[in-house]
């Protein structure tokens, strides 16, 4: 991702993100689905603030396989190896309308913003059941009624897909990376630019870019798993 130094200066940013998992207890038996991860973030900065959360912990779903999202097992606090996707692509446009608008995320002051995902495998489509670690690290795919398929599948955890029942874990935010984000005291329409632009048209190219200064303030959120 090509980046620029910011041309203008800005007060310092504090942004505050309670993480819920919902329901708080999975059963790899009874419930099909996983559970809901949730990220409510809130600010009191006087400008808006908009965040290029492109790889970052707030790219929901695909922070679950770049390990920006943690987990730690209760009450050791030992930190679980999460599933890794590693996606090479071309830089991260700033075009009105083209999918990678997604990765700009506009916090209003003093406004609740939220964003969530399935917490488990899927891409954030909630269709794939969850299989305890006994299961997944022997790296095959389940169907339905848990018989294996010979199509493989990372034997890493991804949200509570793979973790091992009878514990409780937390679930927080890489602090290295919401440390290294990018953002701009802007609202993202100052940011984006209009398709036909053929100049200026990546993230890099936006004058305005600050690199660090926010005080991340986290509440991380816990789940059990059962069997």
């Amino acid at each position: 991702m090509s980046t620029t130094t910011p041309t203008t200066t800005s007060p310092p940013a504090k942004i505050h993100i309670t993480i819920t998992i919902t329901p708080e207890t999975h059963s790899f038996t009874t419930n099909p689905l996983p559970p809901f991860l949730t990220l409510s973030l809130l600010t009191h900065h006087p400008t808006p603030i908009t965040l290029c959360t492109f790889n970052r912990p707030l790219a929901l779903p695909s922070a679950l396989t770049n390990r920006t999202i943690t987990i730690h097992s209760l009450p050791s606090r030992q930190k679980i190896e999460t599933c890794l996707f590693q996606v090479n692509r071309s830089p991260v446009t700033r075009v009105r309308g083209d999918s990678d608008e997604q990765f700009y995320l506009t916090l209003l002051p003093n406004t609740p913003t939220t964003i969530s995902t399935p917490f488990g495998r899927g891409g954030g489509v909630n269709k794939i059941r969850p299989v305890p670690k006994a299961i997944a690290e022997k790296g095959w795919e389940v169907d339905e009624e848990g018989r294996e398929r010979r199509v493989r599948r990372s034997v890493q955890p991804t949200g509570v897909d793979g973790l091992e029942p009878g514990l409780e874990y937390e679930v927080g935010l890489d602090r290295e990376s919401l440390d290294g984000m990018w953002w701009a005291p802007v609202g993202r329409e100052e940011i984006l630019v209009e398709g036909g632009t053929t100049e200026g048209r990546y993230m890099g190219d936006y004058r305005g870019w600050v690199k660090g200064g926010v005080e991340w303030v986290v509440e991380g959120g816990r789940v059990k798993v059962e069997e």
